[in-house]
């Protein structure tokens, strides 16, 4: 105490104890509907990394000069303990190396093929080929050019690796491969979008898989938009940047509202599911702190949470490094080993690739 002072330590603690109960409505925030009076509850989870390690730094603080201070960092981050480990799971006794039987299941958004990267829509662009490569068992893919899955299914090569693959009928494009047969297969639309979920039903032996391969509401920013904002960030008191970071926030609370009502409507039909296992799996545009995700978490597994290791980051583009991409597991399968390939780098996403056992 006497090295920083009562009159530094006790300002010191009030803004601490401000940053404690921000990254306490951060973590559980989610758990109200993005509509009504707390709209923008669902996105309190994107300030969640932010929020931690400021709570983190204040703890090594009062560790070093105040060590009574340091209840209020430690009992917070015993508080958060639970969303922080599903943000930020620590897996680390699961082992690449999964004894069989298993399955390969990779959900995996391709922004049209690497459309910003290049233009090659042929059978040997290098998306195409890297999700070859992988050698999966399963692939669900978001934003995918139709052109290119109409000639993979008139390639004998492709068809002898995966010969049930396919496209949804809506234009957002949800696709798949298969190894397995696919017996079932429906494009459920969203109202007032082009985004969309393609529900398949898959024959694992003498079982029935349905997946739901889900594009949730995205979040409508242009590349200026995120400009500005990231202005604002550096220069608040800027009107212009601060005009901008208006309307960036207005469009994420329009769109987290509407993506709370495709995946209460998703979650709700899968809840109802007959077939022995269910996945859901697709690009969410929501973290592992959010309303969505916590929809499917109360009665799925999330695979990342349950078996991989570090923040798992599935966005890259604009600066922003986030997992909003999920693979979700009925209570029957169990997740063996999960990660977030980031060799990758044609599309804004990087894939998830889960190792799971239908038990």
């Amino acid at each position: 105490m006497k090295l920083i002072g009562k009159l530094l330590a006790y300002p010191l603690l009030a803004v601490n104890i401000v940053a404690a109960l921000l990254l306490i409505f951060s973590c559980y925030g989610s758990i109200l509907a993005p509509i009504g009076k707390w709209p923008f509850a669902s996105l309190s989870g994107l300030a969640f990394p932010f929020l931690y390690l400021l709570n983190f730094m204040f703890l090594i603080l009062w560790l070093l000069t105040w060590k009574k201070g340091a209840l209020v960092p430690l009992a917070t981050i015993l508080i958060c303990l639970i969303p922080t480990l599903r943000y930020f799971p620590l897996h680390l006794s699961k082992s690449r190396n999964v004894n069989e039987p298993y399955i390969t299941v990779i959900s995996y958004n391709t922004e049209g093929f690497g459309i910003d990267d290049n233009k090659d829509w042929t059978l040997s662009n290098p998306v195409l080929n890297y999700i070859l490569e992988l050698n999966a068992d399963m692939v669900f893919m978001q934003e995918v050019p139709r052109d290119i899955i109409n000639k993979a299914s008139r390639d004998n090569n492709i068809k002898s690796v995966y010969p049930y693959l396919g496209v949804s009928s809506a234009s957002s494009n949800e696709a798949y491969f298969s190894k397995y047969p696919v017996v079932g297969l429906e494009t459920i639309n969203f109202e007032k979008t082009s985004n969309a979920c393609l529900y398949l039903k898959i024959l694992v032996g003498s079982d029935t898989l349905a997946v739901y391969n889900c594009h949730l509401q995205s979040n409508r920013l242009k590349e200026t938009e995120i400009s500005e904002y990231q202005k604002f960030i550096k220069n608040p008191t800027d009107s212009t940047h601060y005009k901008a970071s208006k309307k960036v926030l207005k469009n994420l609370l329009e769109s987290t509202a509407q993506r709370a009502g495709q995946a209460r409507m998703i979650s709700d039909r899968a809840r109802k599911e007959t077939a022995k296992y269910v996945i859901v799996c697709g690009d969410f545009n929501d973290t592992p702190l959010s309303y969505s995700h916590r929809l499917f978490n109360r009665f799925m597994r999330d695979a990342y949470a349950q078996s991989g290791v570090g923040m798992g980051i599935t966005y890259h583009e604009h600066k922003l490094y986030y997992r909003i991409d999920h693979i979700f597991c009925s209570n029957n399968i169990t997740p063996m080993h999960t990660r977030i390939d980031r060799t990758q780098k044609d599309s804004d996403h990087y894939p998830v690739i889960s190792r799971i056992r239908l038990e």
